[in-house]
């Protein structure tokens, strides 16, 4: 009882402790879990419900970047694969979403079917075969059944595992097909539209007409008020509603490149490098200097690289010749020496796959006549012989040089080094050129580059500029006062880049934390190429504001071009009834054109002007329709004629026509944007990167 009531007095104390000691357990989970209480914790992004994890997102950026290096992508900036796997997963998500929402399945016979049916997958039949098995039946069989292939037990879970990645990647791929199928017959046309995409092309109207553009009409004859441009504005305003927070920046980019100081200091070093590459043998004149790379190759004249062999002669007398100078890169060439050699050689070579010890009677089968396909039925040889020409020069075939010239022509022999291997290939040399002159030649080159002294001194004037202007308003205003270019653009919590240059994570990150009106430091290095400094204008959020400066100016054109509508229809107005009369009235000339009613595109006209398909289509022949305003005119026209297409309303040819260009195919290509919906999407890999 003494110990209880000693537990009750201090209850409050034990409660408290407990207290603190939960709280603290929490705060440093959420501190060690990648700040799930106080950021994005793991989320990459997200799309409506759906979660798109960091590690996932770093997992496909690697692969992405892994394939873009196998096919020679060295230097795809980081951010630009990022913003691709980011979309492509987003994609996914919302497909995902869909799918679910739609109660999409597969079922056990249709995976069965795509991955081991009669018709497999294509998908399933060549990443099969790629792994060495003739088809998927037999992987499974490889993976699920180790003993009886007397695969290694360690190795057995990792195939059932790349089976299992393989089942869930078909069972995607069948949940996608299904949703394809369903958007197709839902977006299919039916006879009313097969009928009315054939209406809207089956006649063209031939007319004459007259315009009068508004660039005719100065800007300052046709003054607009605010409140015009705000009319416009709030009539459309749904259309500038922005995704995300956006802000409009201003940024100077110095790029990184040699002065004319360097040019010069580069131009004496290589004039010095000619002088000595002429008085010292071989390449000792720019031994020892790192910005001289040096190259060697030896050829004959007539596989000499272009720009060496026009300067062959001058190169057999003078010994060095500075070859082109272009895009900062110097070239030189100097010919080391000249001697006689074979350079081409013919060989045809076969695979022996006979045991090590019969190898040497399998080659003198060969030479002695003997029945290629009955060596090859005997598991002597495989596949036919393969032709092929080598240069000797080439340093691949330095090892195989002296066989290659000594063994007798249309003879079989097995390289050296090849007699053990588990299948050794046959050569023989079919032809072999005469001796012929060869060139050593040394391509020397020298690329020019800015100093450190050129560096700091670009860096010195920007960080400079931007102490003296240290606001977005100066930052543009003194732009070209100081020789500064500015440039415009936007970035969002999306951005990763300023305006798609690489490596600019860092500025378009700070952008997004900077204050309205701030100016950042230098960014960029030498590595980068570049440095590069923000100013942020402006903070726009829900809506792009009237008075963005491009939306403005946009807005402004059309209700200044409305405006010179009106003043072109006033000063006109009764003053006409004929196509030549109005040519008079409005001072221009007549033109012809054919209009259809289904095309975007009217010779003489921007696209998609609606006004003139439409009334290029309803006015009978013979009348004068007009005049009327288009997006940059006021027109009046006249047709003169009629044509109807040659054939007979074609369900089948029209409903595939209307499909292609506003059914499905046509929706496809928008698809990601119909699965989004009113759903946002929300980006936090800015806060996961420091630059």
């Amino acid at each position: 009882m003494a110990t209880l009531e000693k537990i009750r007095s201090k209850s409050v104390i034990l409660f408290t402790v407990i207290i603190v000691a939960l709280l603290a357990f929490i705060l440093g989970d959420a501190f060690t879990s990648s700040r799930s209480f106080f950021g994005p914790g793991t989320t990459a992004a997200k799309v409506a419900d759906r979660k798109i994890d960091i590690q996932e997102f770093n997992r496909q950026v690697e692969q992405q970047r892994e394939a873009l290096q196998a096919q020679g992508m060295t230097n795809v900036d980081h951010a630009m694969i990022q913003n691709q796997v980011l979309q492509q997963m987003l994609f996914k998500e919302v497909l995902d979403k869909e799918i679910d929402a739609l109660g999409i399945t597969v079922t056990d016979s249709e995976l069965s079917s795509a991955m081991t049916g009669a018709t497999p997958l294509a998908t399933v039949t060549q990443t099969v075969q790629q792994m060495g098995f003739p088809d998927a039946a037999s992987f499974y069989d490889y993976a699920f059944n180790p003993a009886k292939y007397n695969v290694p037990a360690n190795y057995a879970p990792q195939l059932q595992a790349m089976w299992i990645n393989l089942e869930n990647q078909v069972a995607e791929q069948l949940r996608q097909q299904k949703l394809g199928s369903l958007f197709s017959g839902a977006l299919k046309a039916n006879k009313l539209d097969a009928k009315s995409y054939y209406d809207e092309n089956a006649t063209t109207a031939k007319v004459r007409y007259v315009k009068k553009d508004f660039s005719t009409i100065a800007d300052s004859t046709a003054q607009i008020m605010n409140s015009d441009v705000a009319n416009l504005y709030n009539s459309r305003k749904n259309l500038y509603e922005l995704a995300e927070e956006t802000r409009p920046i201003d940024y100077i980019v110095v790029d990184i490149v040699p002065s004319e100081d360097d040019y010069l200091a580069a131009q004496k070093e290589v004039e010095d490098a000619l002088v000595a590459l002429r008085e010292q043998p071989g390449t000792e004149g720019v031994s020892g200097n790192l910005n001289f790379v040096v190259n060697r190759k030896s050829a004959s004249e007539g596989k000499l690289a272009s720009n060496v062999k026009n300067e062959l002669e001058a190169l057999r007398t003078e010994g060095v010749k500075l070859l082109s100078f272009n895009n900062d890169k110097y070239t030189i060439a100097k010919l080391v020496n000249t001697f006689d050699d074979v350079d081409d050689v013919t060989i045809e070579y076969l695979a022996v796959t006979a045991p090590v010890a019969q190898r040497d009677s399998v080659i003198a089968l060969l030479n002695g006549g003997a029945d290629l396909d009955a060596l090859v039925e005997q598991g002597f040889v495989q596949g036919t012989p393969q032709e092929e020409t080598v240069s000797l020069l080439d340093p691949n075939y330095a090892s195989f040089k002296d066989a290659l010239l000594s063994q007798p022509i249309g003879t079989y022999f097995l390289p050296a080094g090849s007699e053990n291997s588990q299948v050794a290939g046959a050569v023989k040399v079919v032809s072999r050129t005469a001796p012929q002159p060869i060139y050593d030649i040394a391509e020397i080159t020298y690329v020019v580059e800015p100093s450190n002294a050129t560096i700091n001194s670009l860096s010195n004037d920007l960080s400079n500029y931007l102490v003296e202007n240290n606001t977005a308003e100066t930052f543009r205003s003194s732009a070209a006062v100081k020789g500064m270019h500015i440039f415009s653009g936007y970035v969002t919590p999306s951005s990763l880049s300023i305006a798609n240059y690489p490596d600019t994570r860092s500025p378009a990150k700070w952008a997004m934390n900077a204050k309205k009106g701030e100016v950042s430091g230098v960014f960029g290095d030498e590595q980068s190429g570049r440095f590069i400094a923000v100013a942020v204008k402006d903070i726009y959020k829900g809506y792009t504001p009237a008075s963005d400066p491009d939306l403005s100016r946009q807005l402004a054109t059309e209700a200044r071009n409305a405006k010179k509508s009106e003043m072109i229809m006033a000063d006109i107005a009764g003053k006409a009834n004929s196509i030549e009369e109005y040519a008079t009235v409005l001072d221009s000339p007549i033109d012809t054109t054919e209009i259809t009613f289904g095309q975007r595109i009217v010779r003489g006209f921007p696209v998609g002007e609606a006004a003139l398909l439409a009334e290029g289509t309803v006015t009978p022949q013979g009348q004068i329709a007009g005049p009327f305003a288009t997006d940059n005119s006021v027109v009046v026209m006249e047709v003169i004629g009629t044509d109807k297409v040659a054939r007979e309303f074609d369900y089948d040819n029209d409903a595939m026509m209307f499909n292609q260009q506003y059914g499905a195919p046509a929706l496809s290509r928008n698809l990601f944007g119909i699965l989004l919906g009113r759903n946002k999407i929300t980006n936090n890999l800015q806060r996961f990167y420091a630059d």
